[in-house]
């Protein structure tokens, strides 16, 4: 979990925070009956891969909702609950205090390095787009994945979130069949009846599409694309520069 700053004095749009050191957790505040273990493995060991893929918006609004979650274990629970509020508010201010906090180490950046839209200054589409780290990383970590197991030469099952919701019991049985594993009881219901359609406008969702797909190689963007909105930004900025 994140520190991000939580004092009502913050500055959301143009302040650098300073990040404050974390306290320990107390063991006997966490309710949990497993250890986390941080290990590696060599990639020989690696057979097959699954590679599952979540609509990017609501992946992000999900990300907000873990560090919800991480926050209610610790001691500042209350300061953090004030200033973030589960709601389309509390997200928005958590995303512009992400985008504050980063600013300075941004501009020290070469960002035509980062694109794969002929060198263009990927921070040139940061505008517009809040949270732009998180949708940085996420198509980021997708290339990645894909460009992995591509070096691996391993097969890979690609399995879309909303897949589970329109074929449950299909696609169970085609990533048991990849695994080759048995089919052992009976499938609970996968629950996902969230809307987070009103965290985003229709510009917010084109602008965080128009990043994503200067960040995601060309495998990235065959498996990405999908979740995109389209608007056409370069002819608005030619628009908008002829009127200037």
């Amino acid at each position: 979990s994140r520190s991000i700053p939580v004092s009502e004095n913050t500055q959301q749009s143009s302040s650098i925070v300073t990040p404050q050191p974390q306290q320990p957790n107390n063991p006997k505040s966490i309710q949990s009956k497993h250890k986390k273990v941080f290990t590696t493995y060599h990639p020989s060991l690696v057979k097959k891969a699954v590679h599952l893929l979540r609509n990017p918006f609501d992946n992000l609004v999900s990300r907000f909702h873990h560090e919800l979650k991480e926050h209610a274990k610790r001691s500042d629970t209350a300061q953090w609950m004030k200033r973030y509020p589960n709601s389309i508010k509390g997200f928005k201010t958590w995303c512009a205090d992400q985008d504050a906090r980063y600013h300075r180490e941004e501009l020290s950046v070469d960002w035509t390095t980062w694109s794969h839209d002929d060198n263009n200054n990927l921070s040139n589409y940061f505008e517009g787009v809040a949270c732009h780290a998180e949708f940085f990383r996420y198509a980021q970590w997708h290339s990645l994945a894909s460009e992995v197991v591509k070096k691996l030469n391993i097969p890979v099952l690609y399995i879309y979130y909303e897949d589970y919701l329109t074929n449950l019991d299909g696609k169970t049985e085609e990533l048991l069949e990849f695994l080759d594993l048995p089919r052992s009881g009976d499938l609970p219901d996968f629950d996902s009846k969230k809307d987070y359609s009103g965290y985003y406008t229709r510009e917010e969702r084109a602008a965080a599409s128009d990043l994503m797909r200067r960040v995601a190689s060309a495998d990235g963007v065959n498996l990405l694309e999908r979740y995109w909105v389209p608007l056409d930004f370069e002819k608005m900025r030619k628009e908008t520069k002829a009127l200037e």
